[in-house]
């Protein structure tokens, strides 16, 4: 797996993505088509998984032989409507946290499952369909078959790479 972030100044999602593609496979960038799968899931010919996201000013992107999904997003106030995305559980696991913790553990939580479902060629509305659970650092709750990496950021963001096992 590569994963590499850039600035959106100099970097489209498309144009690292044709880099990484093209250095994984010792082509040319103008060499890589792209075509959309299942649910608009960006793919290319080669025998290569490839996800990218972009918030704030960077864009990230993963290159794998494996199914591949990634999040990134910048550290910000998060929207009190948008904790009907997690389940149960994640709440509560939210809500015993100090509050100034909160924007960046549910941007964590946000960019599992973001990062999962976009793996999986999903759709926006599976995010209850996960459930996560972190104790002392590590997820001790996860999908079954997908492994979740947290490459490092720039300062103020997080990010998340899933991959199919």
């Amino acid at each position: 797996m590569e994963i590499r972030i850039e600035r959106r100044e100099e970097y489209s999602s498309r144009k690292l993505a044709a880099e990484m593609l093209a250095a994984a496979a010792k082509t040319d960038p103008e060499n890589i088509r792209f075509y959309r799968g299942k649910n608009g899931k960006p793919l290319s010919d080669l025998p290569y998984f490839f996800n990218c996201s972009h918030s704030g000013e960077y864009v990230a992107c993963v290159v794998s032989r494996r199914e591949i999904g990634v999040d990134l997003e910048r550290v910000r106030p998060v929207h009190a409507r948008l904790m009907r995305t997690l389940t149960d559980r994640e709440k509560a696991w939210l809500e015993s946290l100090p509050r100034e913790e909160w924007d960046r553990a549910f941007l964590r939580l946000w960019t599992m499952k973001e990062s999962w479902i976009k793996c999986r060629s999903g759709v926006v509305w599976e995010y209850k369909q996960c459930n996560f659970v972190e104790e002392n650092g590590v997820l001790s709750v996860k999908p079954k078959g997908y492994n979740f990496t947290f490459p490092a950021t720039p300062e103020g963001y997080v990010l998340t790479v899933c991959e199919k096992e």
